[in-house]
């Protein structure tokens, strides 16, 4: 793979990132139709503990990978799925943080970005929208390079997600005509749900597309909403979570208290959600049928809760407008910054260990805010309180993230 061709590809994918419309994203997929966000999106698998702590004896990754930088890398112990797409092709790699060039495992035409993510230590999924009108949901072995067609629809697919034990598939479809749909496969049987229309997305940060199981898979939480910059926008969007056994709706925010209800994510250990509306951050416990109210008055975004399900980590806006993240302890009930620097997307590796996307001002036009990441990814240790620059440099996206230990 040359150095040159990977820089042209890198240079692309930047290009049209900047141009089109930002939407905050969960970990299952990205936008909804017709904006197509062409952009690096990452995956890390199996990270060490070298991330806990700020990396010393480490060597630099090598010029020809599309999304390494010249910093040093953690000693080993993670795989990087990502993509890099220009306005005619996308192609998925792998890197080994104990090799030095990356491996390209994909290779696709035209389209939006194939979306890349671990469904298990030695398996990956991935869109590919290289047929016009239609989308396939493959699945790839990585030590045969054996793929099968999970699903194939006719419209696009803006979410999928596996469940934790591989033996359920679900997928949000936007047919040709815009209509939205979920789908839930499992045991060979396929059941549909239509769902309400959805105009359009917005431009700024407040838009959410998320599917994700609850850690025992026995609830998925849908979340496919449009709320818009200072909650103006009409309440057109969803947010469902369903029984898996049956399909039926287990949970709906309950309306004037949870208008516009987004930003959702599932604890790690229990089947306990934590979601935003207009009040603050809430909880829901499965079978309980009230809400809860961890903090009033918190607005978050891309809220990520740590393994041991002591802290959330989320960004917060200030009031100049620029993202931070921020840490909060489930023991204390109290938030905690962590840099001062503008960073957004947090994910937890470990317990103690955080990543998250720096953001710069932007140069020129940009949408969703007067910021936008940098494609520089940094690790956050709790124990130091202090980062760690990670060998990334054109990563867009940590919400495709999969975390498995080694």
């Amino acid at each position: 793979m040359r150095t040159g061709l990977c820089q042209l590809r890198v240079a692309s994918a930047k290009a049209l990132y900047r141009r089109v419309d930002r939407v905050t994203i969960g970990p299952s997929l990205n936008v909804s139709r017709p904006l197509q966000r062409l952009h690096p999106a990452v995956i890390l698998l199996g990270l060490l503990s070298a991330c806990s702590s700020p990396a010393t004896g480490t060597t630099s990754a090598t010029t020809n990978s599309p999304s390494a930088s010249a910093t040093p890398t953690p000693a080993s112990g993670y795989r990087v799925i990502f993509t890099a797409s220009t306005p005619s092709a996308s192609e998925i790699f792998l890197y080994d943080s104990a090799s030095s060039t990356p491996q390209q495992l994909v290779a696709l035409g035209a389209g939006a970005p194939p979306e890349a993510r671990f469904v298990a230590p030695q398996k990956i999924a991935y869109l590919d929208n290289s047929s016009p009108g239609s989308t396939s949901i493959i699945s790839l072995e990585l030590g045969t390079r054996a793929k099968s067609t999970d699903a194939t629809v006719s419209g696009y697919v803006p979410a999928f997600a596996y469940s934790h034990d591989g033996s359920m598939l679900a997928y949000l479809v936007h047919d040709n005509a815009g209509k939205p749909s979920l789908h839930v496969r499992r045991g060979g049987q396929e059941t549909s749900l239509n769902l309400n229309a959805i105009p359009g997305r917005g431009v700024g940060r407040d838009d959410e597309v998320r599917l994700e199981y609850a850690p025992d898979d026995k609830y998925l939480l849908m979340v496919d909403t449009f709320v818009g910059n200072q909650g103006q926008a009409p309440e057109t969007g969803q947010f469902l979570v369903l029984r898996a056994v049956d399909n039926t709706v287990a949970f709906v925010p309950p309306s004037g208290i949870s208008a516009n209800a987004t930003m959702a994510t599932w604890a790690r250990q229990t089947d306990r959600l934590y979601y935003r509306d207009a009040v603050g951050v809430r909880t829901w416990d499965a079978g309980v049928p009230s809400v809860g109210t961890l903090a009033t008055a918190l607005h978050w975004y891309d809220p990520a809760a740590s393994a041991d399900d002591r802290w959330l980590a989320y960004t917060d806006i200030d009031s100049r407008n620029v993202p931070h993240v921020q840490l909060y302890d489930l023991q204390s009930n109290q938030a905690m910054a962590t840099t001062t620097a503008a960073r957004s997307h947090p994910v937890f590796i470990t317990g103690d260990t955080v990543w998250y996307l720096e953001e710069q001002a932007c140069s020129s036009e940009c949408l969703g805010g007067p910021s936008q990441t940098s494609g520089r990814v940094f690790a956050y240790s709790l124990k130091s309180k202090s980062e760690t620059a990670l060998p990334f440099s054109d990563v867009h996206n940590l919400s495709q993230l999969s975390v498995s230990s080694s």
